[in-house]
């Protein structure tokens, strides 16, 4: 009918389709439009949830800087929208996960600590808790903290085994695979991986995959058990195609 609002609610929608589907070129321009739409209706909520959702994205595509410009945007717009809490813990989250891709761990830990402290203030949201938990184990290990990393790997399967989500139980796994690596447990980190993988490709996240594809070759690559060698050049190369086709569009 052509309502705004909910034009920029479907591309907002959309947009998160697209990029968990690999369509990202689709996803950047839908998301822009539903930036540009929530801007103009004065909807600071949905402008916030479509900023980090395109934060997100150019984070995944490796434009660290202006991913993070667009993330600062949303923060600024978030603190006016009525759902403040929900969109700040969402941001802080995606925050984190691009400070930890530029390797700026003291920066990561600022905004997880401030998207924590969010969560705990304002009540626990199953949604948020699906960005923080993965990148604070992620920190955790990059720091090498990893009792730390444990007890936030421990409370994602917890939520993942109370919500039953598939996309919590790959994430969940991926989690506990890049601790088990971190830990120097390769057998159960290629297991916990393996079945990410498959459970992000049933579910058409291809970004996903690729990382668990791309983190298992580098597992086997430590391991250097017979055929690792072999193995691990497949799996780097399938993630490298895999990558380099969703950030080329």
């Amino acid at each position: 009918m052509g309502a705004p609002r909910a034009v920029a609610l479907c591309q907002c929608f959309n947009g998160a389709l697209e990029f968990q589907a690999g369509h990202w070129k689709e996803a950047e321009a839908v998301l822009r439009q539903s930036v540009k739409l929530y801007r103009e209706l004065g909807a600071a909520s949905g402008e916030a949830v479509a900023l980090q959702r395109l934060g997100t994205l150019l984070t995944a595509r490796g434009q660290l800087d202006e991913a993070m410009a667009v993330l600062e945007e949303g923060v600024t717009v978030a603190e006016r929208a009525i759902m403040r809490a929900h969109c700040l813990t969402r941001l802080y989250a995606s925050m984190t996960r691009n400070r930890l891709m530029a390797n700026d761990f003291d920066a990561a830990d600022h905004y997880l600590a401030l998207g924590l402290a969010m969560s705990e203030r304002h009540g626990h949201c199953a949604t948020c808790h699906a960005l923080l938990y993965p990148a604070a184990v992620s920190l955790h290990i990059a720091r090498r903290s990893l009792p730390s990393a444990e007890a936030f790997c421990r409370q994602l399967e917890d939520a993942a085994q109370k919500y039953g989500s598939q996309a919590w139980i790959a994430m969940a796994r991926q989690a506990r695979g890049e601790l088990a690596s971190a830990q120097n447990d390769f057998e159960t980190a290629l297991k916990c991986y393996e079945e990410a993988s498959q459970s992000f490709r049933a579910s058409g996240n291809e970004y996903e995959a690729a990382r668990c594809l791309a983190a298992m070759a580098e597992i086997r690559r430590k391991r250097n058990s017979p055929g690792d060698v072999k193995i691990a050049k497949s799996e780097a190369v399938e993630a490298e195609m895999i990558l380099e086709r969703l950030r080329e569009g």
